[in-house]
């Protein structure tokens, strides 16, 4: 196995790569889509947005693993950074610099990779977009053309990071590895910790402007059921593809974390309780779209939310309002999951006007 060496503008490269304060970030919407279009437009099962550090290749995106990074010493990337063009290899298993490489030998057995190298326009590659197939292949113009193409979109995302504008403020002011502490690692959204870090970043933000901010406690229904009847390694998928789609459904602006194990948060900030029901019911909806292969069969999930918001002219406690959104959860199971309950028990859309479906 042949490591690759550094490029000779490596200071340089990791300056600007930690400037960006992209690192031990939660996984984003637009990077997903990215790497999800990589995935069936190549046809491969496995593509990402890698990045290069010192000594790893770090994940803002990626599809087909369940990782967020691997040892630089292995990765396909830390070749393809070094140079401007492509970089391919039909099948590794044929290559002297990768043949006995333990991400080729043992999982995910890679055979073939293609890599376009990511620079934010000052000739210094910081990571690459890349895509991965388990069989070796061959390679049209097209398809590189098509790659080169969304690597274009991430490094225009990478030029102009401009999420929310808590979480960037945020980010911008930890340290990498206070990020990282504020990150759930299975699934690479908030914790419940920074969750509340945001949150009451979020309030202070509502309350100086004067403008709604809604909040949404998400519980995944029958999850323990999932874990007993398919076990726990397929549990942790549907947690993982629970956030990936939910993210997908919500605004750029919207913030979601992991509350604790199946339950989740989601923050709307500048979202009446109307508009935000319109946000989260297209969210449900999505998320019965999921399929997973079960054990024996197929299934599919449904999940319940409650609602709560804080009022536009005075902020309530954000424990009062936790707890409302939790109380409404409940009735929200309570009157037959995969529905969102707002407002009070009993103006709860129960006949179905905001269910998914």
């Amino acid at each position: 196995m042949l490591v690759a060496p550094l490029p000779a503008n490596e200071n340089e490269r990791l300056a600007d790569l930690r400037g960006l304060g992209i690192l031990e970030t939660p996984i984003e919407e637009r990077f997903d889509r990215i790497t999800r279009l990589v995935c069936r437009s190549l046809d491969v099962p496995i593509s990402a947005v890698s990045l290069v550090e010192d000594d790893r290749q770090w994940f803002k995106s990626i599809q087909g693993l369940p990782v967020c990074e691997t040892s630089r010493d292995v990765a396909f990337c830390a070749h393809a950074i070094l140079n401007d063009e492509p970089f391919i290899v039909e099948d590794a298993l044929l290559d002297p610099r990768f043949a006995e490489n333990p991400l080729v030998t043992d999982d995910p057995k890679i055979r073939f990779y293609a890599g376009i190298p990511l620079s934010l326009g000052n000739g210094r590659n910081i990571g690459t977009l890349c895509a991965i197939d388990r069989v070796a292949r061959d390679h049209s113009d097209d398809e590189i053309q098509t790659l080169r193409d969304l690597a274009d979109m991430v490094t225009a995302e990478l030029n102009t990071i401009a999420a929310n504008e808590t979480c960037v403020k945020l980010c911008a002011e930890l340290e990498q590895a206070e990020r990282a502490a504020l990150i759930d690692p299975l699934t690479r959204v908030w914790n419940r910790r920074g969750a509340m870090t945001i949150l009451e970043r979020e309030v202070q933000r509502a309350e100086r402007g004067q403008t709604p901010l809604t909040c949404a406690l998400v519980d995944i229904d029958h999850f323990k059921r999932v874990n007993d009847e398919h076990g726990h390694d397929l549990g942790d998928e549907v947690l993982r593809q629970f956030a990936k789609t939910a993210l997908s459904a919500l605004r750029s602006t919207d913030i979601l974390s992991r509350w604790g194990g199946e339950e989740f948060l989601i923050l709307l900030p500048e979202c009446s309780e109307p508009d935000a029901q319109i946000v989260l019911h297209r969210m449900l909806k999505k998320i019965r779209d999921l399929e997973f292969e079960g054990e024996r069969n197929p299934f599919r999930i449904t999940a319940s939310i409650g609602m709560a918001a804080f009022a536009d002219q005075q902020i309530e406690p954000i424990e009062a309002v936790l707890k409302e959104a939790d109380r409404r959860l409940y009735a929200a199971k309570e009157n037959g999951r995969d529905c969102i309950i707002a407002q009070g028990e009993h103006d709860a859309f129960a006949n179905g006007a905001l269910r998914a479906g």
